[in-house]
């Protein structure tokens, strides 16, 4: 079996570099076009995050604090992969342990609110509602997927202390470990966009796009990309259909291939389980496409201008039970023994 695999791969690879080099101007211009996306708003929009959010987790790891809930809040703050990357960070450090490791992994694969409002919203859509849209749809999934998993569950693990932060070596580790962290983001957009070019030139994408035969033709084409590489994906639908926003809403919520495996190297590396991670993805790519539909009823697109409508009963509902995620979240939060101590000290104190 093992040796079947061998064979396997190397053919694949073989096959590959065959592919590659018989399509050399189609590889060389997909390079060209990723590097200037990377250039443009890849690297802008994550950047900063990345060195904030670095600096964060170096912070914290240092004093005792529910970390499982800076995992999660990280997660939402910062583009993919980081807030794996942290999650699996937390977990080889002792702060947090296994159980609370794989519930986090189903919700912090999210995508940057830079990402999804600069970049999907203002640059592609050209419209920053739609991108909020898409972003409080993202994060009312979180939330879902947080209070189910029960994510923020403060659980046991390792006990830290209080020590004097080194603000220059870890700032220094920061800005060091965010351009390694970019460069490997880069890196793998452009491989998969690569693939995705190389689909679309060879037609496979429209072939496989007839199966979704309940989405428009050409919306069903970038959900297809999408699924390869994100951005590539989003690049591709057709704005002027109304059921567009919902049709992003599904490519990032799943995130492609390419986002996927940047989050499975970490997860690997730290000897954790890859299927929380996808059933996370699949999970967002069935309720976010719905949490859209209802924002956008609420919120309808005419002539590029939003404007308010009278809330349907499913928003209603919708909003009702986001409230009820907001009131479970800071229950789980919360330190209940830390509330016991505090009051059975008052009472002594009183006697």
């Amino acid at each position: 079996m093992k040796k079947f695999k061998t064979i396997l791969t190397i053919s694949i690879i073989a096959a590959m570099i065959a592919v590659f080099s018989l399509n050399s101007k189609t590889v060389i211009d997909s390079v060209k076009y990723s590097l200037k996306l990377c250039y443009s708003s890849v690297i802008p929009s994550l950047f900063p995050f990345f060195i904030l959010c670095e600096f964060l987790m170096s912070s914290v790891s240092q004093i005792g604090t529910n970390y499982s809930a800076v995992a999660f809040i990280t997660g939402l703050v910062t583009g993919f992969p980081t807030g794996v990357k942290n999650v699996c960070q937390l977990y080889t450090d002792g702060c947090i342990d296994k159980k609370s490791a794989v519930s986090l992994l189903h919700c912090t694969a999210n995508a940057s609110p830079a990402y999804i409002v600069a970049f999907i919203g203002i640059c592609i859509i050209h419209s920053k509602t739609a991108g909020i849209i898409l972003l409080i749809s993202q994060i009312i999934c979180a939330f879902a997927c947080a209070v189910f998993f029960k994510c923020l569950k403060k659980r046991k693990g390792k006990k830290s202390h209080f020590s004097v932060l080194n603000i220059t070596e870890i700032a220094c580790k920061s800005i060091t470990n965010s351009v390694l962290s970019c460069l490997f983001v880069c890196g793998y957009i452009i491989f998969f966009g690569i693939i995705a070019d190389l689909m679309v030139k060879s037609g496979i994408h429209t072939v496989i796009s007839k199966i979704l035969f309940f989405i428009p033709q050409k919306q069903a084409q970038a959900v297809v990309i999408g699924f390869i590489e994100l951005t590539r994906g989003i690049c591709m639908l057709d704005f002027s259909d109304n059921s567009s926003i919902i049709t992003a809403a599904v490519i990032v919520a799943f995130s492609g291939i390419s986002v996927i495996m940047q989050c499975m190297s970490s997860v690997v590396k730290a000897n954790l389980p890859a299927r929380p991670l996808i059933m996370g993805k699949l999970i967002y790519t069935i309720l976010m496409p719905i949490t859209a539909k209802c924002l956008s009823e609420i919120i309808t697109v005419k002539s590029g201008v939003y404007h308010t409508e009278q809330m349907p009963v499913i928003s209603f509902i919708l909003f009702v039970i986001f409230l009820i995620a907001c009131i479970i979240f800071i229950y789980n939060i919360f330190d209940k023994s830390k509330y016991r101590l505090y009051n059975k000290t008052k009472q002594t104190f009183g006697d």
